[in-house]
């Protein structure tokens, strides 16, 4: 495997159609202000890339609901409209969805592009970002990517509840839950395949960029045959990378020395379900989750996002920064193989940072800035600052371009 070949389109293009995915809730905002910035872009410099809007979410599971009835495939929160988008696109780009519990026949719209278009890679990167302080003491430099399994484990969506009588007779351990009252079960699904590939990817990613420590998180001493077939390939793999350090953790004890040291830290590969914990711990060393971008890549198509939530109780009120789905949207230009598209877009965001005025009410309370309420600017007023960056008279553009990103991003039609 050359992992430069997986982290990048399959097909270099003039042009690439692209896939935009508003989201639900404040995943409108966000989507919006990103559009703003790469419009900005386009005017600036011109970005070779076609948009082409696309629906998934809570969003689209609500309005199915209104046409079909229980029971009919078509109640999704992604549409086949939806899906036939996304394979006839080079890339997507999606803002925060909403996922609600214990809603019958609901499910993750984002679980199923990732089994899907088998996307088996979740790259989600940590890096301090000018201007952002780390809240551990010292301010420790850190620069890690997480290589998370994205298909198996106890995300395969494979459950049962109730658990059907049979299985209590697959395993002597399930004989001390025949009699419980109710039982619910979700199988841990490895498959060799799945670990060889996500561990060859890190240890390419490093060899390719320059790391030398590849850091691998389970829980084998526990878990044995699902994480221990992991943590044995990984040690089998790491003889193939001789100048590679490769390294065993249980990931309770990576999660500890993320914070005593997280800048010892370049490469961690590990499970899907630890990936999710890890990742998102990384992300609040370098300015929480709202800065946190994530890529979803497999061998045809890539699905970046930010790695933040909808925030319902936000909703269409314009109070989230941009910068989570723009930093994703940098990592989709690099996947495009747009480089300079992407360091100027780096670029821009962190001059904004840096002069610290234009920000949203949750940049300036994280970085513990006691006067956030009075400081804060909306969602749009702090893209149109990054846009500024880019596009240096941006100003007599702004009215066509946020109207046109507000039209772009229109959620009036969809059920509230």
């Amino acid at each position: 495997m050359d992992i430069r070949n997986v982290l990048r389109v399959k097909e270099t293009k003039p042009r690439y159609k692209v896939a935009y995915i508003p989201g639900d809730d404040a995943g409108f905002d966000v989507m919006e202000g990103a559009m703003i910035v790469l419009q900005a872009m386009d005017k600036a410099f011109g970005l070779p890339i076609d948009w082409v809007r696309a629906d998934m979410g809570w969003c689209m599971w609500a309005k199915s609901c209104q046409e079909y009835p229980e029971g009919d495939p078509r109640r999704n929160t992604v549409p086949e409209e939806t899906k036939q988008i996304l394979r006839e696109s080079d890339a997507a780009l999606m803002a925060a969805i909403t996922s609600k519990a214990g809603v019958k026949g609901f499910k993750s719209a984002i679980l199923q592009m990732r089994q899907l278009f088998d996307l088996y890679i979740n790259l989600r990167p940590a890096k301090s970002m000018p201007g952002i302080t780390c809240p551990l003491k010292g301010d420790p430099k850190i620069d890690l990517v997480m290589f998370r399994e994205n298909t198996e484990d106890l995300y395969a969506a494979v459950e049962f509840r109730p658990t059907p009588k049979e299985h209590f007779d697959m395993h002597p351990g399930m004989a001390r839950f025949k009699d419980k009252e109710e039982v619910a079960v979700s199988w841990k699904v490895f498959s060799k395949e799945g670990c060889e590939r996500i561990i060859r990817a890190a240890f390419e990613y490093a060899k390719a960029t320059g790391r030398t420590k590849v850091v691998c998180a389970t829980k084998a001493n526990v878990i044995r045959a699902t994480d221990g077939m992991f943590k044995e390939i990984f040690l089998n793999m790491a003889k193939e990378y001789p100048d590679i350090q490769a390294i065993d953790e249980n990931a309770d004890a990576t999660a500890m020395w993320l914070i005593k040291n997280p800048q010892d830290y370049q490469v961690i590969v590990t499970p899907n379900v630890f990936g999710d914990i890890l990742s998102d711990e990384a992300s609040q060393l370098v300015g929480g989750m709202g800065f946190a971008p994530s890529g979803n890549i497999g061998k045809d198509f890539a699905l970046f996002e930010p790695s933040h939530g909808s925030v319902p109780k936000y909703a269409h009120q314009y109070k989230i920064n941009p910068c989570g789905l723009l930093n994703a949207a940098t990592m989709m230009l690099e996947y495009l193989g747009l480089e300079e598209a992407a360091r100027k877009l780096e670029a821009a965001i962190s001059a904004v940072l840096v002069e610290g005025k234009d920000l949203t009410y949750d940049v300036f309370r994280d970085n513990g800035d006691p006067d956030w309420e009075k400081k804060a600017v909306s969602t749009l007023d702090m893209a149109r600052a990054i846009a500024r960056k880019i596009l240096p008279d941006y100003d007599k553009y702004d009215a066509e371009i946020s109207k046109k990103a507000k039209e772009m991003c229109a959620w009036e039609h969809l059920p509230q």
